[in-house]
């Protein structure tokens, strides 16, 4: 007689009579307080699909953006959770950068932003749940579960607790007597309606024009936002559960963490030196032979033989893309290395610093190019992000070199920091209102032999109402490109820069 146990996958059946029941439906735990975050996130993912994906507007957006924002707020501390002085700040920080929408009219910056935020109301939802009272160490870990693990861990969660909840109450009941209708009158009510069409041209003329309305373009659109909105809902929704109720959710620890990334460390040591030692020689070698035409830069110089165009693009892009790859070989240096970490030995932090020395070096030059020839032909949109993110990487590649003489230098949080300020500079300080206010400005000043109008027009309403306010575009000018413009997009009107120009060509 065979007296072993049931095996553990029967965890939700029963045994009758020496019979296996059929497992039940695990029932998800929740109580009033998910049946309402759950109304209001469906809401909330409506309003954010139409608002923020859709149509990046402006005003509405950023109030998308405080709604769902606190919503999660008030629905933590509802559940008990604390926020520690970190969670406050990304919560402060998270608000700051909901206002971004209002106050320029920039789409490149607006859909950044919308990322940013995505990000960090990820994060901010793990971190407060977790109860951290500090940016991560492994930092990447956290975004991966934040962002990927925990939403899709509880995706159907809400369904379910939809279901539950409707399940067996009255209104439950009366929903689906009234579909069962709806589904017996419907193809009865078409039939009628033909009949009565055929039979009066009054009533043909009404339901055709009802039927026009009814399938316009407009309800495509909102049968598309509706479309996406479920499964953003469902999304939200299972970020805010999973980490709310933590019993089956796989939690991050830094001991775990540091054994994932001992195990990536499988390329010796002595590799590693041999690939990385002849990039430093070329490097060395480059410097020596190109001296010269590198400090001239410095000095704003040109070398003989070229121009400001020719000097500056032939540089920068490939300097650019040298220090991206370096950023990549010390990227796989540090985390692949059989002996990293804590115990990096002395010769793999030299490669560090000297490959983030070197790339510093080009960088420095990189940019000294790209305002020698901003000096001289202005600014454009590429112009100034690729500076901004030149500078970004010059930031990362100097905490790198703290990282190797101080092992405990969280390098997490103040690259966070770092970014976040760096971000805020580039979101706040409103770009193409500073293009269009630099350039008029040297212009006018004889730096500049020309003004390209057009280009300024072709940016946002940020360049075209400093370029009114400064003379350099007339109002007449601006009116026809704000009619063309609003006449394909009405909704992007709703921002700051927007309304001002607007009111100033309406004067």
């Amino acid at each position: 007689m065979n007296d072993s146990p049931v095996p553990n996958y029967y965890n939700s059946s029963e045994i009758l009579n020496g019979q296996i029941a059929s497992p039940q439906k695990e029932k998800p735990a929740y109580t009033k307080a998910e049946l309402v975050i759950s109304a209001a996130v469906a809401v909330i993912a409506f309003l954010y699909v139409r608002y923020a994906i859709f149509n990046i507007m402006g005003f509405i957006t950023t109030a998308v953006f405080i709604a769902v924002i606190t919503t999660v707020i008030v629905y933590l501390k509802n559940k008990g959770f604390t926020f520690s002085r970190v969670n406050i700040a990304i919560a402060a920080v998270l608000y700051i950068f909901s206002f971004v929408f209002s106050i320029t009219a920039n789409d490149l910056i607006k859909w950044l932003d919308l990322i940013f935020l995505f990000t960090a109301g990820a994060y901010l939802v793990y971190s407060v749940t977790a109860a951290k009272s500090d940016i991560e160490r492994f930092l990447p870990f956290a975004f991966i579960k934040s962002i990927f693990v925990y939403p899709f861990s509880k995706f159907d969660s809400q369904g379910k607790i939809a279901a539950d909840s409707v399940k067996g109450s009255k209104v439950g009941s009366n929903l689906k007597l009234v579909l069962l209708g709806l589904v017996v009158t419907v193809p009865l009510t078409a039939v009628v309606g033909a009949l009565l069409m055929s039979a009066d041209d009054g009533l043909e003329k009404l339901l055709t024009g009802i039927a026009d309305r009814v399938f316009s373009e407009d309800i495509w659109i909102l049968l598309a936002e509706i479309g996406l909105a479920v499964p953003c809902s469902m999304y939200l929704f299972g970020m805010i559960y999973a980490n709310s109720f933590r019993s089956d959710i796989d939690e991050i620890n830094d001991e775990e963490c540091s054994r994932k990334l001992e195990s990536a460390r499988f390329i010796r040591n002595l590799v590693v030196y041999t690939a990385v030692t002849p990039i430093c020689i070329l490097y060395v070698m480059f410097f020596v032979s190109q001296a010269s035409y590198f400090l001239s830069a410095f000095m704003n110089a040109l070398p003989e033989g070229y121009s400001y165009a020719d000097y500056a693009r032939r540089g920068f892009f490939e300097l650019f893309a040298v220090s991206l790859i370096n950023m990549g070989v010390i990227t796989g240096m540090s985390l692949h290395s059989k002996q990293g970490g804590r115990e990096k030995p002395a010769a793999l932090k030299f490669y560090t610093v000297m490959l983030s020395v070197f790339t510093l070096i080009l960088i420095a030059t990189a940019i000294s190019k790209m305002l020698m020839y901003i000096s001289v032909y202005g600014l454009t949109q590429l112009r100034v992000y690729t500076t901004w993110f030149m500078a970004l990487m010059a930031i990362i590649f100097v905490m790198v070199i703290i990282k190797q003489f101080r092992f405990d230098f969280r390098f997490a949080r103040h690259f966070s920091i770092a970014f976040t300020l760096m971000f805020a500079l580039l979101c706040f300080a409103r770009p193409d209102s500073l293009i269009a206010a630099y350039n008029i400005g040297m212009y006018n000043a004889g730096y500049l032999n020309e003004l390209d109008t057009d280009v300024i027009m072709r940016m946002s309403d940020d360049a075209v109402l400093t370029a009114v306010n400064m003379g350099a575009v007339s109002d007449e000018e601006a009116a026809d490109r704000v009619e063309g413009k609003y006449r394909r997009d009405s909704l992007s009107r709703y921002n700051i820069s927007s309304l001002l120009l607007n009111r100033k060509i309406s004067d």
